[in-house]
């Protein structure tokens, strides 16, 4: 059960106005968030693609406790695919796959940003090196900025706390117009996207703190936990993204673990309501312009096929999306009449919170996955027997094959990091495991894409 009530903690970021709600100017009361936007992929004249080649897993070092390893970030633009590796991160041609720039890292990547800011200036939150003097892995401390057209790294940063040498972990990051901003469980910090700078950091001795963010071209979210790590208590703040002064606050129930975010317009986030699950989300709240509650969505666990961050990663979450003032979130997998997998997208109101009827089939052996929106429409991955991307129009219901592969994909789109963008589609791991043996590797990446 989720339990309100309780009081506002003192923000930070130089506010000491004791949390109160603030109000932007000419708030859309709603919450609605934009109307129908037009969507930005186009319609191929032949959507059909071609499998243009996997890599496999790379070495993991031996011993120590390094039996798992982090290569979180991949990034796509209509040109170049880049994906985090164990100690590099490389640029592919996005048409061809073929290797066009490698970029050196000093260790596992913890973080890689989810969005990209103006000129492809992507983030990786990387370690400064692997271990320390007694083989114990290190966190990873270093923001490393670079662009994703030619691999050149713009700058590095780290940051501690008042007097301490020891510096920051992080395990999120994400772009808002010129902000970088990054979290983790001690604090969040932000640079200018170009040069580094500092544009802040967390205060010694504060109760509260920005465990993460969620950024898009002209919004930055925080959430805030209050109070001692693994007991505390969160809050949703949306922030002016250059100075990180808040706008206005929310103030989540007590009892609520996980929080994510899966819109930052309109506001929408997903959340444990207890007891952390397996999905990371058993409930989603709406948020109106102002920061007040629209509704509450419950997602019954084991009835859907969602995934967030279970681990403090603000924007993480798979195989659910929100548009069109609707939530969108994939079904648990089924048999079908030929006792082959499928599964449906359904919809709900972030206005009332109920079913909206909507439902897109999956069909026989071809289970469907909510990627993203795209403008108005909604991005669908169809997998088994063969990977297609649909878009979705959110007016008509119509929907538009964009690319048709006669392949499958290797990974699950729930376990992987799933970008599609002018027909192209990359999927990626972003754990990989030591392993011993001296056979075939595990894949790590599935590209295809138009001749």
């Amino acid at each position: 059960m989720i339990v309100g009530g309780g009081v506002w903690y003192a923000a930070s970021r130089g506010d000491d106005d004791g949390g109160k709600d603030k109000t932007a100017a000419k708030p859309r009361d709603d919450g609605a968030g934009p109307a129908y936007e037009k969507p930005k992929e186009k319609v191929p004249a032949d959507p059909k693609a071609y499998f243009k080649g996997s890599a496999p897993q790379p070495d993991v070092p031996k011993g120590g406790s390094y039996s798992t390893w982090q290569i979180k970030g991949s990034w796509l633009t209509d040109k170049i695919y880049a994906k985090a590796s164990v100690d590099h991160i490389t640029g592919l041609d996005a048409g061809t796959g073929k290797d066009v720039w490698k970029l050196p890292k000093r260790g596992m990547s913890c973080a890689g940003s989810t969005n990209m800011g103006k000129g492809n200036i992507a983030v990786v939150v990387v370690q400064a090196t692997r271990q320390d003097e007694n083989g114990a892995r290190m966190p990873c401390t270093q923001v490393m900025a670079f662009d994703v057209d030619n691999g050149k790294k713009l700058w590095t940063k780290s940051v501690a706390v008042g007097y301490q040498k020891e510096k920051i972990a992080f395990n999120q990051a994400t772009i808002s117009g010129d902000t970088v901003a990054v979290g983790g469980l001690y604090g969040g910090a932000a640079f200018d996207l170009r040069t580094g700078k500092l544009l802040w950091k967390p205060k010694p001795g504060e109760r509260c703190r920005d465990i993460g963010y969620s950024g898009d071209a002209d919004r930055l979210v925080a959430i805030r936990g209050c109070g001692e790590i693994g007991t505390e208590r969160y809050q949703v703040e949306v922030l002016d993204p250059a100075t990180g002064k808040p706008k206005w606050s929310y103030k989540l129930p007590e009892g609520v673990n996980t929080p994510s975010v899966v819109s930052n317009r309109p506001v929408v986030l997903a959340l444990d309501s207890g007891e952390v699950s397996a999905s990371g989300a058993t409930d989603v709240f709406s948020l109106d312009e102002r920061g007040k509650l629209r509704t509450k969505i419950a997602l019954t666990d084991g009835r859907y096929m969602h995934q967030c961050g279970t681990q403090s990663i603000i924007q993480d979450c798979r195989g659910i999306t929100a548009g069109n003032d609707k939530l969108y979130v994939a079904t648990a997998r089924r048999d079908d009449k030929k006792f082959l997998s499928t599964n449906d997208i359904v919809s709900f109101s972030l206005a009332t919170g109920k079913p909206t009827g909507e439902r897109i089939e999956g069909g026989d052996n071809y289970p469907v996955f909510p990627i993203r929106m795209d403008g108005g429409n909604l991005l669908v991955y169809r997998s088994a027997p063969y990977t297609q991307v649909v878009s979705f129009d959110g007016r008509t219901k119509k929907q538009t094959v964009l690319l048709d592969a006669g392949a499958s994909a290797g990974l699950l789109p729930l376990r992987s990091e799933l970008l599609y963008t002018n027909g192209k589609l990359y999927l990626s791991n972003d754990l990989v495991a030591y392993s011993g043996s001296q056979g075939k590797k595990p894949t790590m990446v599935y590209g295809f894409a138009a001749k």
